[in-house]
């Protein structure tokens, strides 16, 4: 009989393990590593350069030639289009007889002067009416350098409205010239942002279809827009892309990036009705058993499906993953795969 005293004592304690060992919800957990995280932000800007001169007229004249066709590669100081002068070659011709002749009545009346022979007031007209002509021989030949439309600077002549024949008048567009090197997207930010971004910011500019380039803010505003509360930034683009002036252009910049953060999903996290964010964490306990406990959360920034914890968790942690919906503070859970 002790035999079997023996025999029936045992299963006794095997059954009375079993349920301690499947006691509790079966949870999944997430464990809580130092992760890199960094946050972007995404702000519309327009792709503009400084190189873009529209070329007008200065004086009324007829265009007697356009002497660069669409599209050609223009060199600063080239003659692009030229207006007739005939009307200023004649008036020059007229003043140059007239210079010619004050020049040497001025020279004749020095001469005299010189011998004291003369008067003074006869002397001071000469030159007065010499200096006056060539003044206005400055004048007339400034007035024939701008019958000559010319290129400000190095670029391509991408289009031209001069024909020739037709009046050119003062104040009309001929011609633009653009140069392509030195390309930026002007873009502007809210306020809200005006203490995280800085020159040197890395970004990236997308237009859609396109090209998307890095590069970084080259220039932060001084200034908020009172009729938008926004602040201007400049970002200049590596020569050689594909993007044009007047190309609507995303801009994505970052103003966070760590090294080793506390991040978790965001689908891990919940609000109780008090608004506040809160995860379960599987906390080990003396006896073996594990319980879960609600940990209140300070969430920062988030970044795609991840958020950034910035109180309520320390590496090492382990949230509850599956079944966080189904468990309550205290209770006693059975992590997966854990015997």
């Amino acid at each position: 009989m002790s035999c079997g005293s023996s025999e029936m004592a045992e299963p006794a304690v095997d059954e009375s393990a079993v349920p301690t060992k499947s006691k509790g919800m079966a949870v999944a957990v997430f464990d809580v590593q130092p992760e890199a995280f960094s946050h972007r932000f995404s702000i519309q800007g327009n792709v503009e350069t400084d190189m873009n001169s529209i070329l007008t007229a200065e004086f009324a004249g007829l265009i007697e030639e356009v002497m660069v066709s669409e599209g050609a590669q223009v060199r600063e100081g080239d003659v692009l289009i030229r207006i007739n002068t005939d009307v200023l070659n004649r008036s020059m011709a007229e003043l140059q007889s007239q210079l010619d002749l004050a020049t040497e009545l001025f020279n004749r009346q020095e001469r005299l002067w010189k011998q004291n022979i003369g008067s003074e007031l006869d002397f001071m007209q000469a030159q007065n009416q010499k200096i006056t002509l060539e003044n206005s021989m400055k004048t007339l030949l400034e007035q024939m350098d701008m019958a000559m439309i010319r290129a400000p600077f190095d670029g391509i002549l991408d289009r031209c409205l001069a024909k020739t024949g037709e009046m050119a008048m003062p104040g009309s567009p001929l011609a633009r010239v653009i140069d392509l090197r030195n390309m930026y997207v002007r873009a502007s930010v809210s306020d809200h942002y005006a203490g995280r971004v800085s020159k040197g910011m890395p970004a990236e500019v997308i237009v859609s279809g396109v090209d998307t380039l890095a590069t970084e803010i080259g220039r932060v505003g001084q200034f908020i827009n009172p009729a938008n509360r926004t602040l201007e930034l400049t970002l200049p683009l590596p020569r050689g892309s594909a993007l044009l002036p007047n190309m609507y252009a995303s801009v994505w910049l970052q103003d966070v990036a760590l090294d080793s953060a506390v991040v978790l999903p965001s689908a891990l996290i919940q609000q109780d009705i008090e608004g506040q964010d809160y995860v379960f964490v599987a906390v080990s306990q003396q006896d073996g058993s594990v319980r879960a406990e609600k940990r209140s959360l300070n969430v920062g920034m988030g970044s795609g499906d991840s958020m950034l914890i910035q109180g309520g968790l320390v590496f090492g942690d382990r949230v509850v993953s599956k079944g966080a919906t189904r468990i309550v503070s205290g209770q006693i859970i059975r992590i997966n795969g854990e015997e």
